[in-house]
């Protein structure tokens, strides 16, 4: 029997048009539903080995000799907190199928998207996500959660959480706080715009865990996230995205 997110799923494939949500392009009918064709799907550019064994980054030249990979981090994840043990994106934010992708999903209102983006994560992190008990998205503020109508952290982990087995605890983590959009800060000011903005609401007791949002840029959100699910008496927490944005000077 179909899940009630696939049933809804399907219905939102019979409103969509047969294009790509990536280049506009005609979608065959045996695609018809799976959001993107094959030429964008091909045009996205995955992160690279060799990476940060932490984080995923690709490491600068220097970062790849003997004794910088012995510590485990990179300059890009060296200042994140213990409680984010790791963390995973499937390709970068910079071409344009990628964007398109995250722009339907988050702005569009198309929760197909949604479908595309998770077997991408799915494919790169199969070995983070291996041992994951529960998903957890990111939670949305009230206000912002009234003007969009859903959360799109929350529809992209139940997309995840189908392909790899692990249950999706929405109400997992709380945001305790609104606090202003990441889009227009730098990176000092993305990390305090989001300290102590959330918690853990319970259920998540030594269970291994793995925040689910759309983009990482900073990591400042993520890392918020997994501080309150550690603090909530979690197991180990790590994160996972679809892209992985450049970080804003």
């Amino acid at each position: 029997m179909a899940t009630p997110g696939a049933l809804l799923r399907d219905l939102e494939a019979l409103a969509l048009p047969a294009a790509c949500l990536g280049c506009g392009a005609y979608l065959p009918a045996a695609s018809e539903g799976a959001g993107i064709c094959a030429v964008c799907g091909s045009r996205m550019r995955r992160l690279g080995a060799p990476g940060c064994a932490r984080c995923g980054q690709p490491l600068d030249p220097w970062e790849r000799r003997p004794h910088a990979e012995a510590a485990r981090t990179c300059g890009f994840c060296r200042t994140w907190p213990d409680s984010m043990v790791w963390a995973a994106s499937a390709v970068w934010m910079v071409d344009g199928p990628a964007r398109e992708l995250v722009h339907a999903l988050k702005y569009g209102g198309w929760r197909v998207a949604a479908g595309p983006m998770a077997a991408a994560m799915a494919r790169a992190a199969a070995g983070r996500l291996a041992g994951v008990e529960l998903l957890v998205p990111v939670p949305l503020g009230a206000r912002r959660l009234r003007e969009r109508g859903y959360n799109q952290a929350g529809v992209l982990a139940r997309a995840l959480g189908e392909r790899v087995g692990a249950r999706v605890a929405e109400g997992a983590l709380v945001r305790v706080r609104e606090t202003r959009t990441q889009t227009a800060l730098g990176p000092a000011q993305r990390w305090t715009n989001v300290q102590g903005a959330f918690a853990a609401a319970g259920g998540i007791a030594g269970a291994k865990v793995a925040v689910v949002d759309d983009v990482l840029t900073t990591g400042a959100t993520l890392a918020a996230c997994a501080a309150a699910l550690a603090a909530g008496g979690a197991g180990e927490a790590g994160a996972v995205t679809f892209a992985r944005a450049a970080v804003p000077d």
